[in-house]
């Protein structure tokens, strides 16, 4: 039987993929401008400065905000590569694909890392995670805030206050959570925090943003021998950038030095997208990504499909959740992609992930209706194209029913 194919007449499918997400058009329009000099003050004082002053609030942090040529596991080393000096201990919480990269991250620069790990997608014990980290006392905890392999979001807070009992310091991946999810870094004693520019900050691949507190500075600047690398010591940005006035090296007048050449578009992309949060405001972006979150996950409910991880850690900017017996996650996502034009993603990590389990973003612009009810649209008619029951109408009416109840 052949269908018609909604793809025709579009240039490309709509991204609904754990990110890179769509970018607004004024994220675009303020990329398309004429090259700046990255190394003149008016780059620093009118684009990168602005944008990393704003993106404080944010972070929800009053430490330095940095911005990175790269994506968020450029972050991820970044703060291993400042912060780490051989034997060093470190403990990681290891609940998925994202935990795994950041043990693999801190073996590369040197650490001892004892590992938390936990079932993906399941609950870990925060009373066995205390135990751990007063058996090893380590200088570094490090935990993914939003698991994106597993569409599971766990209690950052909570392990927030396990660190500072235990005088460690705290690093954070915020990857696919910042400026989607509730991510409060100074109240939950992250000392470093790390996200990418292509997920909930809703703009193009390319910037690694982190936060960095006075106590991570401190440490830092503590090292017996200098970072490996000279691109992603974070120290270097608060010595030949940040002003004295706010703790920094630069003397009041004098000219700030870019310790690595920052990409001009993509700085101009980031200063429209921390616009655009701080407009919509943070707790109204929060909760619009709640609402479309749980709008897509009852649409996934109507049409009979089991979210993968435990439901009450389900995020709001992931969903990870298995395909019917017998119906292959990669022939949905090419279904989805070439007959409706919406691409969304298998799961990631081992055999079973990507061909039992899909993945869909709720990120930025594609928090909402206009994209979560197309997307569960296309999901419900590729899943019937494949030889699957569905009921397409009851998954609208779902997540309908949660936009009227909850949208203002």
């Amino acid at each position: 039987m052949s269908y018609q194919h909604w793809m025709r007449g579009l240039d490309r499918p709509i991204l609904m993929i754990p990110g890179p997400t769509e970018v607004p058009w004024r994220v675009i329009r303020a990329m398309a401008q004429p090259a700046m000099i990255q190394y003149e003050p008016p780059f620093d004082e009118e684009i990168l400065e602005p944008a990393l002053l704003d993106l404080r609030q944010v972070f929800q942090t009053s430490g330095e905000v940095i911005a990175l040529p790269g994506s968020g596991r450029t972050g991820l080393e970044a703060a291993a590569v400042s912060l780490v000096e051989p034997g060093d201990r470190v403990v990681v919480v290891v609940a998925g694909v994202f935990g795994q990269l950041m043990r693999e991250i801190m073996e590369r620069v040197g650490a001892v890392v004892t590992l938390v790990e936990t079932e993906w997608g399941r609950p870990f014990d925060l009373e066995a995670l205390e135990r751990t980290v007063a058996q090893v006392r380590p200088k570094i905890l490090t935990l993914v805030h939003n698991e994106t392999s597993t569409g599971v979001t766990y209690p950052a807070a909570a392990v927030g206050e396990i660190t500072r009992r235990h005088g460690a310091l705290y690093l954070l991946d915020t990857v696919s959570s910042l400026a989607g999810l509730d991510v409060q870094t100074d109240a939950w004693g992250v000392d470093v925090n790390m996200t990418g520019s292509q997920k909930c900050l809703a703009m193009p691949l390319g910037l690694a943003v982190v936060s960095v507190s006075p106590r991570a500075f401190e440490a830092m600047e503590r090292r017996k021998r200098r970072p490996a690398s000279y691109a992603y010591d974070l120290v270097r940005w608060k010595k030949e950038w940040v002003p004295a006035a706010r703790g920094g090296g630069v003397p009041e007048g004098r000219r700030r030095n870019q310790p690595v050449s920052m990409p001009t578009h993509l700085s101009q992309a980031l200063l429209e997208a921390t616009r655009m949060i701080l407009e919509e405001g943070l707790p109204n972006r929060i909760r619009r990504h709640r609402i479309a979150g749980k709008a897509f996950r009852a649409g996934l409910a109507a049409l009979k499909l089991d979210l993968f991880g435990e439901p009450s850690l389900a995020s709001d900017t992931v969903s990870c959740f298995q395909t019917p017996p017998g119906i292959s996650a990669k022939a949905v996502v090419r279904r989805m992609r070439d007959a409706y034009a919406i691409l969304v993603s298998t799961g990631i990590g081992v055999d079973r992930m990507r061909e039992g389990t899909l993945r869909v973003g709720t990120m930025g612009m594609t928090a909402g209706p206009l994209y979560v009810l197309p997307t569960l649209s296309a999901l419900g008619m590729a899943l019937r194209d494949l030889g699957a029951k569905t009921d397409t109408g009851a998954a609208l009416a779902a997540a309908q029913g949660v936009f009227d109840a909850d949208m203002p």
